[in-house]
This record gives C-alpha cells, sequence and structure tokens, in this order.
C-alpha cells in the first residue's frame, strides 16, 4: 500500500483569473526603434534597437538602462553566450561584445561592411554570424576574431537567421535559402526544403529558424514548415505571422502586424499561441491602446517567450509584455486559496495533484528559472491526477493548475 507523503509547501497558493495573462503596453521604454530581444533567466531583458540602441531590464521591463553605441547604427540581433558575454550585431558590419554583462560594450573590428543580420553560438570557441551579400562569420577565439566563410555559391543572398542546438544548426536567407550543418559548422549542407517551398512560393524570404529538442521550425514567407528528422520537411500552416518562437516541440506564440481584430487582438497588432506544433493558433487579449499612433508598420515585430506566464513583443516602437504591467489597469485578482488543491508525493517518482472544489484542466511544471519542463492536459476535466516525475530531479518546482473555470492555482513543491 502507498504512503502519501504531502508535499513541503514553499509559499501559498494563488489563483489568478486568466486575464493576467494579457498583453499590455511597457511604457517604460517608449519612442525607441526596436529591433530584437533576448531574454536572461526570469528577470533580465535586453533589447536592440535603431541609432546604435542597446537597452537592459533586470526588472522584467519595468524599468531600462539604455545605452547608444557612438556609431548610432541600427542594431539586428543580440545574444548572449553565458552570463557575462554577449554580441550585438547591426548594420555596417557592426559586432559589439560586453564581458560584464552588458555594463559596457566594444566594438570587434570586422573586414566587411556588409549588414550583419543575425548571430548564433554553441560556446565561445563556436560563434557564428550571417548578413547580406552571403556574409557567414565565425569566430573560435570568444568574438575577438572573425573569419569569412565563403559557403554559398552565390554571393547576392541575403541571410537572414542562424540558430544552433549542439552540433545541430541551420542559417536561412531569401530565395528560399536554407542550409544545416550536423558537426557544428564543419560542413554545410544545403536542404531539399526548397523544394517544398517552390510548390508554394520559389522566391520565399526564409527569415526563421527554431531548433528544439525533436522538431525544427522554420518560416518561408508566410509558410510555417517542420521536420523532426531534420531531412523531411512539411507544409504545417499558412498565416500572418513571420517571426513565431516556439518554448518546445508543440507550444509557440507569433505576432503580426496588420488586419482586423481577431479573438481579442487590435488594430494592427496580434499575439496568436498555439499547443500542437503550430496547426490550431489562439488570438490571445491585448490590453495596448492603438490611439498612441506610434509606428508599428514599419519593421517586422519580433517575439519572445521565458515560460508560460512571462513574454515580450516588440512591434518597431511599441513593447508589449505578458502579463500586462499593472499600468494598464488590468485587473489582476489575487484570490484567496479556496481551490483546496493538494499536492502529494506518493513515491520517489510519482505525484498527485488534487482539487477538492474546482475540477483540473491541465497541468504545467516549471524549474526556478521558469523552464518549461512537464505539460498535461485532458479533453474532460479532472478533479485528481497522477503525474510521472522520472524526468527531474531533486529540487523545488512549480506547478501551474489551469481550472475547469480557468482560474490558474500556483504552488511551489520541493521533490524529495
Amino acid at each position: 500500500m502507498k504512503t502519501k507523503i504531502l508535499i513541503t509547501i514553499i509559499c501559498a497558493c494563488s489563483l489568478f483569473k486568466l486575464q493576467a495573462q494579457e498583453w499590455g503596453y511597457v511604457s517604460s521604454l517608449q519612442n525607441e526603434w526596436l529591433r530584437k530581444i533576448w531574454t536572461q533567466g526570469l528577470d533580465t531583458v535586453y533589447i536592440v534597437g535603431e541609432n546604435g540602441l542597446i537597452a537592459r531590464s533586470i526588472d522584467q521591463a519595468e524599468t531600462w538602462k539604455k545605452q547608444y553605441f557612438p556609431t548610432k547604427v541600427a542594431l539586428n540581433d543580440i545574444i548572449f553566450i553565458d552570463f557575462y558575454t554577449g554580441f550585438a550585431v547591426g548594420e555596417q558590419g557592426t559586432i559589439l561584445k560586453t564581458v560584464d554583462a552588458g555594463e559596457k560594450w566594444s566594438q570587434i573590428p570586422v573586414t566587411t561592411t556588409s549588414h550583419i543580420n543575425a548571430i548564433a553560438a554553441t560556446g565561445l570557441d563556436n560563434i557564428w554570424a550571417v548578413g547580406d551579400n552571403s556574409l557567414i562569420l565565425h569566430s573560435t577565439d570568444a568574438g575577438e576574431t572573425w573569419e569569412q566563410k565563403n559557403i554559398l555559391p552565390e554571393n547576392d543572398r541575403q541571410l537572414l537567421d542562424i540558430a544552433f542546438r549542439g552540433n545541430l544548426g541551420y542559417f536561412t536567407g531569401n530565395y528560399a535559402t536554407v542550409y544545416k550543418t550536423e558537426d557544428y559548422g564543419e560542413m554545410w549542407n544545403k536542404q531539399s526544403v526548397i523544394e517544398l517551398l517552390n510548390l508554394y512560393n520559389p522566391f520565399a524570404v526564409v527569415g526563421y529558424i527554431n531548433i528544439m529538442e525533436n522538431k525544427t521550425y522554420l518560416m518561408g514567407g508566410h509558410y510555417l514548415c517542420s521536420t523532426e528528422d531534420q531531412i523531411n520537411w512539411e507544409f504545417v500552416e499558412l498565416f500572418s505571422g513571420i517571426n513565431p518562437f516556439f518554448l518546445n516541440d508543440r507550444e509557440g506564440y507569433f505576432s503580426s502586424v496588420g488586419g482586423a481584430p481577431v479573438g481579442g487582438g487590435i488594430p494592427g497588432l496580434n499575439i496568436a499561441k498555439v499547443y500542437n506544433g503550430g496547426k490550431d493558433w489562439e488570438f490571445m487579449t491585448l490590453t495596448y491602446d492603438y490611439s498612441t499612433k506610434q509606428d508599428v508598420n514599419r519593421l517586422t515585430p519580433q517575439i519572445r517567450v521565458v515560460n508560460d506566464m512571462l513574454g515580450y513583443a516588440i512591434f518597431t516602437q511599441v513593447l508589449l509584455k505578458m502579463p500586462a504591467p499593472p499600468h494598464d489597469n488590468v485587473a489582476i485578482n489575487k484570490i484567496k486559496d479556496n481551490s483546496q488543491l493538494y499536492i502529494y508525493q506518493i513515491s520517489e517518482n510519482e505525484l498527485v495533484i488534487k482539487s477538492v472544489s474546482n475540477p483540473i484542466k491541465s497541468i504545467e511544471i516549471f524549474d526556478t528559472l521558469g523552464k518549461f519542463l512537464i505539460h498535461q492536459r485532458w479533453l474532460n476535466s479532472a478533479w485528481e491526477t497522477n503525474l510521472n516525475l522520472n524526468s527531474l530531479r531533486r529540487s523545488v518546482y512549480s506547478v501551474k493548475v489551469i481550472h475547469q473555470d480557468n482560474t490558474i492555482s500556483i504552488k511551489k513543491y520541493f521533490k524529495r
């Protein structure tokens, strides 16, 4: 007979109306021209943009420290390889580096004036950047020196994105350009996804690539494509978003500009979410007053989500955040724990979650950095469920329970 062990509750349970997950306007970075976001943990956010803008927030976008690099060129991308070491790239061959978490930035000289559009790395000894005129740069010494690689037979391609996950990497660009490496960039090979895109748009701009644990996504024009074996690509969906962001193999977001409101969207701005790998998108509620007439149409929107409860999206001069900031007058109702939600660890790797008064629709588990780990949903709500914790080590985790009435309970627990 199994013995029930009551798990230590780290903090009191609170219920949040689903409205707390609405996207709202962040006014603390207004009137800037924004291009790319990078998040570091739960609290730190970086944004780069035009006029050499590098902005850093350590309080989830509430306040910002802004710097303007002297050359004033537009910056197109930013990454951090560890907590302290980061790079920003931009127009006219600009590469900037920081070794103190963004306090100071220095320019790294390179022998090109082509615009650099994206940067990615597997570590300090393997950093890649791509840009206009088929530009591909590689560094093996923490970005101090860069070698230009002649990989493409064409010299007129605009390369727009690059991504790595371990030894697997891709870069993409216009004219349906997709190249893959399986050895950290030693060899790059042109991909057959081009044949798939040729059926729809042979001149598609492939401006986005996202490598998940078991699936890779790319956008060719407005066509979302995916692969599980990194060989055979399939068409997933056609939609207006062109820069989606996936948290895992199945859960993703996209942002778009233009069109009438759909499912709670507002004129000109939309954010949608998917749970099943890109097939069925649900539009989320935005609490942004479009009457401010800020310029949202000049540049491509970009979205980055930390976890299911925290995310950021930029639309040229507009920064949105989920959950909506309190100054957007969004009613975020914290209610005392009347859900009577109980959590028991009945064995080393088995967790029981029971709700006495409000049935459970889905459960998600996150680590202390907000990384999504486990997700379970039901067609019919359940009062009690068992979860297998075999994949989790001994640590503190957050359990998010969405109830039948769409209220949310969040508890922290310690896996013994």
